[in-house]
């Protein structure tokens, strides 16, 4: 199929002028497309071949097959995706490892396809309602996997096979599911507390309050500083979105809620308050961090020392002489050190310019579909920003989100036009 007729199928299909027949074959598609967000961040179960091939990422190449042979996969020019793909090619010629930074390199373009363009495709043939209703729907799966964890490791001190507990820090248990520790579900989730947040607040959807309920007891069980940090900066961010939109009593009763939730928090969980909050005022920042941020120095050495293309994906450590599973602490100097400063303007100017274009046109166009949108590009800010506690600018979840507002934003242009 040439390109005009693939562009016109698909503003068809987003202005609902073609009621696409459901087949069997769609049916699949969303099946995969729940299992492939249900265990998005399942770091713990992978092969490692030079880099870590995970089950999600096999139902990930799944799901798109099925979308390119149900004719509903595109590739589209992102100017922003072609920089990154470009500068991370010559970052990789000249890495310190040709073999691993092909391999790491592998994974640039895997991201690209299986994740940013597959998820792009599926909104712009599904709808961002349907994609946000499964994304909740696993988000609740999570929940009650998580509950299970928890009662059976604290009621009977029982582990489920292959999902055990994250171990346990001064006699307090740490929940983190499948992903590779507490803090990276936590990252996770604060997209989806976020999202919900604003949904609730200025998308008037009384439906997320459950999804905030949850999300606040999943950060609680995983015990995760960044998690509280997260749950700060949405609460702050997204109140004051709300309140520029005029003030009123309800508006005003909102901070006394929060304070209300903090104080059960603080004095019906004091233990966890003790250890994973508080450690924030009565430490330096750095001990909170783990001594992450005193690693930043060490990164933004290699970036000087290397500032164009760095030093070649997934090479940090072979550049220090070191093992090469060394990674940075932080995910911007991450970008800088391995892939240069072309790559990570490509990478936030990406961020950016989905977040901008999706607000633009939740002003101009009113409903469902372009609140969530809004409330995606809210929550990927907020996401970036909690990233910036970790490395990982390959996060399968990261590229996911950056799928749904790209085809959110395309199938909202194709109905405006």
């Amino acid at each position: 199929m040439n390109n005009i007729t693939i562009t016109q199928n698909a503003s068809q299909f987003a202005m609902n002028k073609v009621e696409p027949k459901i087949t069997v074959m769609d049916c699949w598609i969303h099946i995969l497309c729940f299992v492939s967000i249900l265990l998005i961040g399942a770091d713990r179960w992978g092969l490692n071949v030079g880099v870590n091939l995970r089950l999600d990422q096999v139902f990930l190449c799944i799901f798109t097959l099925l979308l390119v042979f149900r004719n509903r996969f595109w590739l589209t020019w992102n100017s922003w995706i072609v920089l990154f793909i470009l500068s991370g090619f010559i970052s990789a010629l000249g890495a310190v490892s040709l073999k691993r930074g092909a391999l790491f390199y592998c994974s640039i373009i895997y991201n690209v396809i299986f994740l940013f363009y597959a998820f792009e495709s599926y909104v712009r043939a599904y709808g961002i309602k349907k994609l946000i209703s499964i994304f909740r729907k696993t988000l609740y799966t999570q929940f009650c996997i998580m509950l299970l964890q928890v009662i059976l490791k604290i009621g009977g001190g029982m582990e489920l096979p292959y999902l055990p507990s994250y171990g346990e820090y001064l006699g307090i248990p740490r929940f983190s599911l499948w992903f590779y520790e507490p803090s990276y579900l936590t990252t996770y989730l604060s997209f989806w507390f976020a999202m919900s947040l604003y949904m609730l607040l200025i998308g008037k959807d009384r439906s997320y309050g459950k999804d905030i309920l949850m999300a606040l007891i999943m950060f609680l069980l995983a015990t995760s500083t960044t998690g509280f940090l997260a749950i700060i900066l949405s609460c702050c961010v997204v109140y004051l979105l709300w309140i520029c939109k005029g003030i009123t009593l309800k508006k005003l009763i909102f901070p006394c809620i929060v304070v209300v939730a903090f104080l059960v928090f603080r004095f019906g969980f004091s233990s966890i308050y003790e250890v994973f909050f508080a450690r924030l005022f009565n430490q330096s920042l750095d001990s909170a961090s783990g001594g992450r941020i005193s690693l930043w120095a060490e990164t933004w050495k290699v970036f000087i020392e290397n500032p164009l293309f760095g030093v070649g994906p997934g090479n940090y450590g072979l550049y220090l002489g070191q093992e090469a599973g060394r990674v940075p602490s932080n995910v911007t100097l991450e970008l800088l050190a391995t892939l240069g400063i072309f790559a990570t303007i490509a990478f936030y100017g990406l961020t950016l310019a989905l977040c901008i274009q999706a607000v633009r046109l939740n002003k101009q166009i009113h409903g469902t579909e372009s609140r969530l949108l809004a409330a995606c590009a809210v929550a990927l800010l907020i996401f970036s920003i909690v990233l910036q506690a970790n490395q990982g600018y390959l996060r399968l979840y990261h590229w996911l989100f950056f799928g749904v507002l790209s085809g959110g934003i395309r199938q909202l242009k194709m109905r405006k036009s």
